[in-house]
């Protein structure tokens, strides 16, 4: 082909204002045949290259002046168009020009034209006005994005196409050069090693010939790393929109959120539409007829229904009862993760097994939580099915719903406070929120804000515990600061049977147990252990009536309690009232679901108990139903008493007993949490009273020696918390922050003592003395593996017991521990036959029960033994 022959080309880009590169008007791909020419017989000004810049062969870190002017004319004359043009030599020689050559003359006459009108660079404007200052980096992307973020679109021009989602962009007039990561799609990824992903190539090519070294409109909306994320908008339209009808883009997710709702609808749909064509990326997708079923397992199904809150479960799951069949259902919020232990950085020693209240120890989930359970407890949402989460090795089948109160997602609105995150789908998972985007966009505006999990806030809620066996004496302690609080806030944490519940005591965090004074409330049932050590125990008639009805009423509502006193368990007594200032045991009585005891006479509201029962009856309510009420009338000796003191029993002396010729007196002392019962000898009772009084007598009237640091198994003497006395005890443990256990070895109780001056050495002649408390467990007793079974049984054994005298029985023995019966020593009452037969308490058959049985059947009991 000749030299001077006509070519004809498509310009691609201007490196220069005497350099362009160019492609033929046709070819199979964007980069065949790409040509470097430069205009013959002109010398431009030089454009600057960042200094790191391999391409950078002049070392020009400044524009030459006048240098972005040439380049600019050529670019808005030539970008894109067709031309034609002539090879006059393949390397010129700038020194060897044919001064008789027509095209250099005319440059000539030209040249001069421009000097003698003053033009470009030979105008008297100064040279620094035409020099710019480029910004090669940009130091604070955070920064800038503040900056323009709410300003109009930014005039810019493409200088460079990495990806098909990814450019580098010129700012006008800032000279800022920026890379721009197209907001709301994902192309092909290209890869240096020659691996790139499918059509990846075919993406840039298709941008690089519509965008580069074009003038363009940016967006921007967000930062990722050192990036700006935005939206390109060319005169022709949005690029991202073209990429995904064409089929080389697909919906980046985490970008999307970046973009007005009507785009990311449009961008959703347009992505539909490659897909159902199968163009380019999605040629080998198939159809999923998954989200085609109409119905899923169990009875749900994907339409909407309405449904009750019954209660929040931690940050993410709500139980609720479909008001379409009336079913209480367990769902979970879609593509919401509440905060979890593996988020944080917790100590090395906690992991999420050893977590003894989640709520309160995991950052931020009591705060997810409170706000769930006070928009929705009780209320009536909207819901809607929007997937099932299969069963896996850690969990079941999982229901994942949109959840809506007054046209409100609470999904969004908890994310959007910083309280919960969105699920990370893989790009192609079908199974998610409904809302996705949504929920996306409120997690972005969370994070913006440093809300919740986003902060440097720990989050974390403390809480006092002042349930079960080893925090029975701080709940005593209590006892004077609550009674003084008339009527304090707190909130139904879990409700144990119809009458009894943990109460989160809001404006101190403190956590107790409580049961309602005045009634007798029928118990629900008791679930088998595991290993069957203790069998399932039926409820008594309307036990599951009543706790169901107290959770539906209030279990996590906020109530108002007043304090009337605490029983031997540590269970704190009193009222309880509704926000609505509706009384709890009231509600109880009018419903039919428990019974006016006789123990509240004297109450303030006992007629209108009493007037509450007598209409129950009459309207044959609950426990009153005619089927019901001869079952009632024969277990009524059986009723859980809750309201009870110290000195209180719960039944009338049966007159029945079991003996021999081995009976000690004695007085219960102490019951543990697993039912160990430990007793004082009454023939040794007035020594154990002398050695007390000389103990405070001696340990309060000296001083203390200081600096005194005890060790495992000493024995000393211990201030008790409840009544400030000293007692002799004996070191049990010492945690490695200071906190003792001590065994109070005259009583058998325990105590957890952090400040060493509650401690001291006992007097040497008080060492020697044996132990006062004597350690035993009931014989032919299954000890129930139920907490609250067995405070239950501990609280019935401390208002039975109260503190009588009893006679003390040894029935057998196994090693080292003695199993004994107790018998009331003024009725010859067999007590722990008493709790069996009122269904408190579990008979073992083992230990030749059977046996002993017979035997005892044969003897003749007589009256002057117990005398």
């Amino acid at each position: 082909m000749s030299l001077t022959s006509v070519q004809h080309a498509v310009v691609k880009s201007v490196l220069s204002g005497d350099t362009l590169v160019i492609r033929p008007i046709s070819q199979s791909s964007l980069y065949d045949k790409e040509q470097r020419i430069s205009l013959s017989y002109i010398k431009a000004p030089k454009l600057a290259r960042p200094s790191g810049d391999p391409t950078n062969k002049t070392g020009l870190t400044v524009d030459e002046p006048y240098a972005f002017e040439a380049r600019e004319y050529l670019r808005k004359k030539l970008i894109g168009q067709n031309i034609c043009y002539t090879i006059d030599t393949q390397r010129q020689k700038r020194n060897d020009i044919s001064v008789n050559n027509i095209s250099y003359k005319r440059l000539v006459t030209l040249v001069e034209q421009a000097k003698m009108n003053k033009r470009g660079q030979y105008s008297d404007d100064l040279i620094t006005n035409h020099i710019r200052n480029v910004n090669w980096t940009l130091d604070d992307p955070k920064r800038f994005l503040k900056q323009h973020e709410s300003s109009p679109p930014l005039d810019a021009i493409v200088e460079f196409i990495r990806d098909g989602n990814t450019v580098r962009c010129l700012l006008l007039p800032s000279y800022h050069l920026v890379t721009i990561q197209i907001a709301g799609i994902r192309c092909p990824m290209i890869k240096n090693d020659g691996h790139s992903e499918p059509f990846a190539e075919q993406a840039r090519e298709y941008v690089e010939s519509r965008l580069l070294q074009r003038q363009v409109k940016l967006i921007v909306s967000g930062v990722n790393k050192q990036s700006l994320v935005g939206t390109v908008l060319h005169t022709n339209g949005n690029i991202a929109l073209h990429l995904l009808k064409e089929g080389l883009a697909r919906c980046a997710d985490w970008s999307l959120t970046f973009l007005r709702s009507d785009w990311r609808q449009q961008y959703r749909l347009a992505e539909t539409l490659a897909k159902d064509n199968r163009s380019k990326i999605w040629q080998d997708t198939k159809t999923d007829l998954s989200s085609t079923d109409a119905a899923e397992p169990n009875g749900f199904s994907s339409d909407e229904y309405q449904a009750k809150v019954l209660e929040i479960v931690n940050g993410d799951a709500l139980i609720v009862r479909d008001l379409r069949d009336n079913q209480v259902r367990k769902i979970y919020l879609a593509s919401v993760r509440a905060p979890r232990a593996a988020d944080f950085h917790l100590p090395s020693n906690t992991t999420t097994s050893r977590l003894k209240k989640p709520l309160y120890e995991i950052p931020y989930l009591f705060q997810a939580r409170e706000l769930l359970r006070k928009r929705l407890i009780g209320e009536i949402v909207r819901v809607i099915t929007d997937y099932i989460q299969p069963a896996n090795n850690e969990y079941s089948e999982r229901f994942r719903c949109t959840v809506y109160i007054d046209n409100v997602n609470i999904a969004e609105s908890l994310i959007l406070r910083g309280l919960a995150k969105a699920i990370r789908h893989q790009q192609d998972d079908k199974k998610r929120s409904s809302h996705y985007d949504e929920l996306l966009i409120a997690e972005h505006r969370a994070e913006r804000n440093t809300l919740g999990l986003f902060s440097s806030y720990t989050g974390l809620h403390p809480v006092t515990n002042f349930i079960g066996d080893a925090n029975n004496s701080g709940a005593r302690s209590l006892l004077s600061t609550l009674q003084r609080s008339n009527w304090m806030e707190g909130i139904v944490e879990y409700v144990v049977s119809g009458s009894r519940f943990r109460i989160h005591l809001l404006k101190s965090d403190w956590i107790i147990s409580f049961l309602l004074s005045s009634i007798n409330c029928p118990r629900f049932e008791r679930h088998s252990s595991p290993n069957n050590a203790s069998p399932k125990q039926e409820s008594e008639p309307f036990g599951a009536e009543a706790l169901a009805f107290s959770e539906e009423h209030f279990l996590q509502r906020d109530v108002y309690i007043d304090i009337e006193g605490i029983d031997r368990g540590g269970n704190f007594i009193g009222r309880l009232l509704t926000t609505q200032r509706q009384s709890a045991v009231l509600m109880l009585v009018q419903a039919g679901l428990a019974k006016v005891s006789s123990l509240a006479r004297g109450a303030a509201d006992y007629n209108e108990l009493l007037q509450a029962e007598e209409r129950s009856r009459e309207e044959h309510l609950g426990m009153w139903t005619s089927r019901a009420e001869s079952v009632i009338e024969d277990t009524d000796n059986e009723s859980e008493s809750n309201y009870s003191t110290a000195n209180e029993s719960l039944c009338e002396p049966n007159g029945s007993d079991e003996n021999d010729s081995s009976l000690r007196r004695g007085i219960v002392s102490h019951i543990s949490s697993d039912l160990k019962v430990y007793i004082q000898y009454s023939d040794r009772a007035e020594n154990l009273e002398q050695l007390q009084t000389m103990l405070q007598v001696l340990l309060n009237q000296k001083a203390l020696p200081d600096g005194y640091i005890p060790e495992e198994d000493d024995l000393l003497a211990a201030r008790f918390s409840v009544d400030n006395e000293w007692y002799r005890a004996r070191v049990e443990k010492i945690d490695e922050n200071n906190q003792i256990t001590v065994y109070f070895v005259d009583y058998g109780n325990r105590e957890v003592i952090t400040d060493l001056n509650r401690l001291t050495i006992l007097p040497p002649d008080y060492t020697q003395l044996p132990a006062s408390a004597h350690e035993y467990q009931f014989a032919y007793v299954r000890v129930p593996s139920d907490d609250d079974q067995r405070e239950k049984l501990r609280n019935a054994l401390f208002n039975l017991i109260g503190n009588d005298e009893c006679f003390i029985k040894v029935e057998y023995g196994e090693s080292t521990t003695e199993y004994i019966s107790l018998y009331r020593t003024s009725t010859k009452e067999n007590l722990i036959d008493t709790l069996a037969d009122r269904n408190l308490i579990v008979r073992d058959q083992g230990h030749s029960y059977d046996e002993l049985q017979q035997v005892q059947s044969n003897l003749i009991i007589s009256d002057t033994v117990f005398e």
